[in-house]
């Protein structure tokens, strides 16, 4: 009776609560009287009910839930089950319309007109429209978020309806709205660092409660547009440190960990987990100055280029930690096109490069030619970073594979600091570097003859990298990567070494497939399941 009671006194307040917060009133009488309603619970059998079909994960360094300031990458992979962006990638590289319906390219690739869904609620109920992406994308170019980079060749942006949004480039792009992969807050959203900011999304979780210090609830939200999840629950815990966050995944207290988070390579948990495993496009590189006389010729760098073994760099220095290619293009990519399985060194070829260059074997034992009456003798420092002993490594790798060739080489090892100022005053002859390229394989930060580490310019290659900004068709996307990857090739300003693999582990609790991608770890959530 008190529970009735209690029930019509709320219910004769609804009609002015529902004009101050909305649905949200109504869904907190609903969950106060519902009798399945989640709950922190007491006991064996009501707790067993609570987790049994959930997921628990963890968190270190929190700050805030809002997904576009925190700088916890543990937080941000979290903040996936409750956010969405306006498009994701898929595991070809394809940008796929997420809280986006569709989009188009105007002829010279610099407008990008987007037709968004108009079927999303957020979880507080309010309707999802192209005035939150605009507001997003706002507090994105202000700066005070992690996203800036995603937007730096904006040139400007509006909503023109409830369900569409246009962006205006400073220059065509390559496909600019696999950049968009960034989450979409709600307008007005509190941008200030704030600890007890509550999360309100559109994804397949919403914020419940917050169970006890350090356990934070989520639940399946019941109108998510791409259907109620399978799992009820994701139980989020708040790690004070690594070791921690180590052991709670051997102890299957959390089930989920990323290679973003803990170096796979060097840590093995114990258990039965998961190793779900997929290509980012972080690329490791050779790169040559093409300013020193004696890397000017590509001939050259081609046959340099042929005495590295990335095979045996792959299974023997990084230990199958990524993926080789010649190709600067993420193997897993549509676009990618490397013929050859192998990556082998080749010396016969190297010998025909360095010929057509004027290179050949002097009474020295060493390679030689004369250029303007000048003798020079093939010989080279790589540089590479002292901080990091994987480069250092493959640094040493090559220089082995040069020394043996004929090419007196040594390496330089500097700490990271010191090797970036040399790399940024092209003070080097050959160096080892990484890059990380952008979720839509725009290669034009690395070879841009707007300036580049290698001073290499090629104004063919900077109309082709135009050119793949200004057209959506698949069939003529590949064409132009094609040619885009043989004129690198053919030029070899760097020669690519390998893509670097990323992991998910998964405990086995979690059957269905984890589908990692470059711009989300946590891909498809709604549609997991756990072991009864």
């Amino acid at each position: 009776m008190d529970k009735i009671k209690r029930l019509i006194s709320a219910i004769a307040v609804i009609a002015v609560a529902v004009s101050l917060t909305g649905c949200d009133i109504i869904d907190k009488i609903k969950m106060e009287f519902t009798e399945d309603k989640p709950a922190v619970t007491e006991g064996a059998e009501e707790n067993e009910k609570q987790v049994s079909n959930s997921i628990s994960t963890g968190i270190l360094d929190f700050d805030t839930f809002n997904p576009l300031i925190t700088k916890s990458q543990t937080v941000r992979e979290c903040m996936e089950f409750v956010y969405e962006p306006l498009f994701d990638v898929d595991e070809t590289m394809k940008p796929v319309p997420v809280l986006a319906e569709d989009y188009s390219v105007s002829p010279d690739g610099r407008t990008i007109d987007i037709t968004l869904k108009n079927n999303i609620l957020w979880h507080d109920g309010a309707n999802f429209t192209a005035y939150d992406a605009a507001y997003t994308i706002k507090q994105i170019r202000s700066g005070i978020t992690t996203y800036s980079d995603a937007l730096k060749n904006m040139a400007d942006y509006k909503a023109t309806g409830d369900y569409s949004l246009q962006i205006v480039l400073n220059y065509a792009v390559p496909n600019f709205v696999s950049l968009l992969t960034f989450p979409i807050v709600q307008f007005q959203t509190d941008m200030r660092q704030n600890a007890n900011y509550i999360p309100v999304g559109t994804g397949a979780f919403r914020y419940e409660t917050q169970l006890s210090a350090g356990r934070i609830s989520f639940i399946a939200f019941d109108n998510y547009h791409n259907g109620k999840p399978v799992v009820n629950n994701v139980y989020v815990y708040t790690v004070p440190d690594i070791v921690k966050y180590k052991s709670m995944f051997e102890a299957n207290e959390i089930d989920l960990m990323t290679g973003k988070t803990i170096d796979l390579s060097e840590y093995t948990p114990r258990g039965n987990a998961v190793n779900n495993e997929y290509i980012t496009n972080k690329l490791t590189f050779v790169g040559y100055n093409t300013s020193n006389k004696l890397l000017s010729g590509s001939e050259t760098r081609l046959g340099l280029t042929e005495l590295i073994d990335k095979d045996s760099i792959v299974n023997s220095t990084i230990y199958s930690g990524g993926v080789a290619c010649d190709v600067p293009i993420n193997p897993s990519s549509f676009y990618y096109y490397d013929t050859s399985p192998r990556f082998k060194a080749d010396t016969m070829l190297a010998v025909n490069h360095l010929g057509n260059d004027n290179w050949g074997m002097g009474h020295s034992g060493k390679y030689e030619r004369t250029v303007n009456g000048e003798k020079q003798i093939l010989s080279f420092k790589i540089l590479t970073d002292s901080d990091s002993p994987e480069k250092v490594n493959i640094a040493n790798r090559i220089a082995a594979f040069f020394n043996e060739f004929g090419i007196p080489t040594e390496v330089t090892a500097l700490p990271y600091d010191q090797y970036m100022q040399k790399i940024e005053a092209h003070d080097y002859e050959i160096m080892i570097g990484e890059f990380e390229i952008g979720a839509n394989l725009d290669l034009s930060p690395l070879i841009s003859s707007a300036g580049n580490y290698f001073l290499y310019s090629n104004p063919n290659v900077d109309m082709l990298s135009s050119q793949l900004g200004m057209t959506q068709n698949e069939d003529e996307l590949k064409s132009l990567y094609c040619q885009y990857g043989d004129m690198i090739l053919s030029d070899m300003p760097f020669a690519a070494l390998f893509f670097r693999k990323g992991d998910v582990m998964s405990s086995s609790k979690i059957k269905s497939e984890v589908s990692p991608s470059v711009t989300r770890m946590y891909r498809n959530v709604e549609k997991w399941s756990v072991m009864p």
